[in-house]
């Protein structure tokens, strides 16, 4: 799937880049499905935890590449019935993405890194 970062493209070379990137990031829902196939712990990934922290930038061939970490929470959920001895808790979670920023249309898709 592709999203459009264009406020991400445009802060490319200022200092709240890593900001804008997570905030558009969040408002186009484009975290959830990577979030989801990289849990390790949970079964359910709580999105609006994620913490995104830029590892590495990069300019080749038209794209703009970043490789980023996300630190964000998961739960296995129970039956959350009354008395339900297994209470929910929020589990660690962390995976490394790259995302890719077309410089001509400032479309992007984001792939899950593996261990």
């Amino acid at each position: 799937m592709t999203y459009v970062l264009s406020e991400t493209l445009n802060a490319w070379s200022r200092a709240d880049f890593a900001r804008v990137l997570q905030t558009e990031l969040q408002d186009a829902d484009a975290l959830s499905a990577p979030l989801q196939r990289g849990l390790a712990h949970g079964s359910f990934a709580l999105v609006d935890t994620a913490q995104l922290l830029v590892l590495q930038c990069a300019e080749d061939a038209g794209l703009l590449r970043v490789k980023a970490a996300v630190c964000y929470q998961s739960i296995i959920p129970g039956c959350a019935c009354e008395g339900d001895p297994t209470p929910m808790s929020e589990l660690p979670e962390y995976v490394e993405l790259t995302i890719a920023i077309d410089r001509a249309d400032a479309r992007a898709t984001i792939t899950l890194l593996d261990d």
